[in-house]
C-alpha cells in the first residue's frame, strides 16, 4: 500500500456506550448486542486518525475477534481474562458533537447548539463464552459476564471497548492549506487482535487506555513470553525469572555498612531463592510421604479391628452352639471391607441375636415344632429382629412359622 507504514499494537477506544443501542440477553452463557467497537475521529495520543475506510476494515475482520476483561498488565497471564467473541459486526452512522462529546438524532448538538458531524462507527454483539463464567476478577463477589451484562443496563455510559490492533498508515495527498493526516489501516484479520472490555472509556470518542503504561507492544511481548515460561517451569520460577530480569535491567545493588556499593549480583540471589524454593518443595514432599504412612498405618490398622470383630462373632456364636454360616461371616467382612462399618455391625448383631435365640429353643426332632413358651419366645426374638432390620431397609424372609430369617439382605442389594 503507497505511503503505507506499520506501528507497533495500539489500543483504541470506543464511543462510551448508549443506553438506546445496547441489548442485554441473560440467557446462558449471555450476549450484549450493538456495542460499539471503534469509531471514526482522531486516535489521541498515538498520531493518527480512524476514518471511514478503517472502520469498514475493522468491521469486515471483527466477526470473530476475542475478547478479555480488560488488557491485563506486563507480567499477566490473558489466558484467565478470555470473555468470548464478538459476532454480527456492522457499521453505522450517527451525529456527534465533538465539542462536548455527545451523540445526536440532528446535525444540531442539542446540549450546545453547536454542529454535530456525522460520524461512522463499528458495532457488533459481544456473545459471553460458558467458561467465562468462572472468572471473578478483581474482588466481585459474581461472575464477570454477570458484572458487565448488570453494567450494560444500570450505566451504560460506565462500559468501553478497548481494540488491539497492529495498524499500517495511509497518508493521503496533502492539499494547498491543509493538514498532513495520517489514518490507519488494516491489512490482515490477524492484524486485528482483540475488542477487550475496559472499565473506564476515554472521555472522547477515540482514545488510549487509561492506565496503559507501557509501550502495547512491549506488553504483548513480555506478557507471551511468560505465558511460555509459566506453561514451561510452573508459577513459581516464572516468578524468579521475571525477578531477575527486573534485578539486572535496573542494576540493583546491596550495600555494606560502610556505605560502599557492593554489588550482589541478580544471578546469586535468584539462585538463593532458588535453594530456598527447593528446600520448601522437599519439605512438602517429606510431609506428603508422612502423611501416606500415617494412612497406610490406619488403614492396617482398621483392617486388624474388622478382622478381630468377624472373629469374635465366630466365637461368640460357637459358643452359643448356634454357629453363624461362613457365608453370612463373609457378608459382614465384605461390608467391613468396603467401609460400611456401621451396616456391618448392626449385621453381626442381628446374626448374634439369632443364634442366642436358637441356643434358648428346646431340641426338637426333624419335622417337629417346639411347643410352648420356648416356642413362642423363639419366634417372637425373630420377629423383633426382622422387624429392626426391615426399619433400616433391609429385605427380610421368615420360615413358614415365623421361627427363623432364611435370607436377608443390606438396603441396595438384590435378591
Amino acid at each position: 500500500m503507497v505511503g503505507t507504514a506499520t506501528s507497533d499494537l495500539v489500543r483504541l477506544h470506543a464511543l462510551r456506550q448508549g443506553k438506546a443501542r445496547l441489548q442485554v440477553d441473560r440467557a446462558f452463557p449471555g450476549r450484549i448486542r450493538g456495542v460499539s467497537i471503534l469509531t471514526t475521529g482522531p486516535a489521541l495520543g498515538h498520531g493518527f486518525e480512524v476514518d471511514r475506510t478503517t472502520i469498514e476494515q475493522v468491521s469486515q475482520l471483527a466477526p470473530g475477534m476475542r475478547g478479555r476483561w480488560t488488557h491485563g498488565g506486563l507480567s499477566e497471564d490473558g489466558l484467565g481474562r478470555h470473555l468470548g467473541a464478538w459476532e454480527d459486526v456492522r457499521i453505522e452512522s450517527f451525529h456527534l458533537c465533538r465539542a462536548c462529546g455527545v451523540e445526536n438524532e440532528a446535525a444540531t448538538c442539542s446540549t450546545c447548539g453547536a454542529e454535530a458531524g456525522v460520524e461512522w462507527r463499528s458495532v457488533g454483539d459481544f456473545a459471553f463464552a460458558s467458561s467465562a463464567h468462572k472468572i471473578r476478577p478483581d474482588g466481585l463477589d459474581v461472575p464477570a459476564p454477570v458484572y458487565l451484562m448488570e453494567r450494560a443496563l444500570e450505566d451504560p455510559e460506565s462500559l468501553g471497548i478497548s481494540i488491539v490492533a497492529r495498524f499500517g498508515f495511509y497518508e493521503p495527498p496533502v492539499r494547498e492549506g491543509e493538514r498532513q493526516r495520517r489514518l490507519a489501516r488494516l491489512e490482515a484479520k490477524q492484524d486485528l487482535k482483540r475488542g477487550d472490555w475496559v472499565a473506564d472509556p476515554a472521555a472522547n470518542p477515540v482514545g488510549l487506555h487509561a492506565g496503559t503504561g507501557a509501550p502495547s507492544a512491549l506488553t504483548e511481548a513480555a506478557a507471551r513470553e511468560l505465558d511460555r515460561i509459566v506453561a514451561r517451569e510452573g508459577t513459581a520460577k516464572a516468578k524468579l525469572r521475571a525477578l531477575a530480569f527486573l534485578a539486572r535491567y535496573f542494576g540493583d545493588e546491596d550495600s555494606d555498612d560502610d556505605g560502599d556499593e557492593a554489588p550482589q549480583g541478580a544471578d546469586a540471589r535468584v539462585a538463593e531463592l532458588e535453594r530456598q524454593l527447593e528446600a520448601q518443595a522437599r519439605e512438602l514432599e517429606a510431609l506428603r510421604a508422612a502423611l501416606r504412612r500415617h494412612e497406610a498405618a490406619e488403614a492396617e490398622r482398621q483392617r486388624g479391628e474388622d478382622a478381630d470383630y468377624v472373629e469374635a462373632l465366630r466365637q461368640e456364636s460357637a459358643a452359643l452352639n448356634a454357629p453363624i454360616a461362613a457365608a453370612d461371616l463373609a457378608r459382614v467382612a465384605t461390608l467391613l471391607r468396603e467401609g460400611q462399618r456401621e451396616t456391618a455391625q448392626l449385621l453381626g448383631e442381628a446374626y448374634l441375636a439369632r443364634s442366642r435365640a436358637e441356643n434358648q429353643a428346646e431340641f426338637t426332632r426333624s419335622g417337629t415344632h417346639p411347643l410352648g413358651k420356648d416356642h413362642d419366645r423363639a419366634k417372637a426374638s425373630v420377629l423383633a429382629r426382622a422387624r429392626m432390620l426391615r426399619r433400616r431397609g433391609w429385605t427380610v424372609e421368615l420360615n413358614d412359622d415365623g421361627t427363623e430369617i432364611v435370607r436377608s439382605s443390606p438396603p441396595g442389594e438384590g435378591r
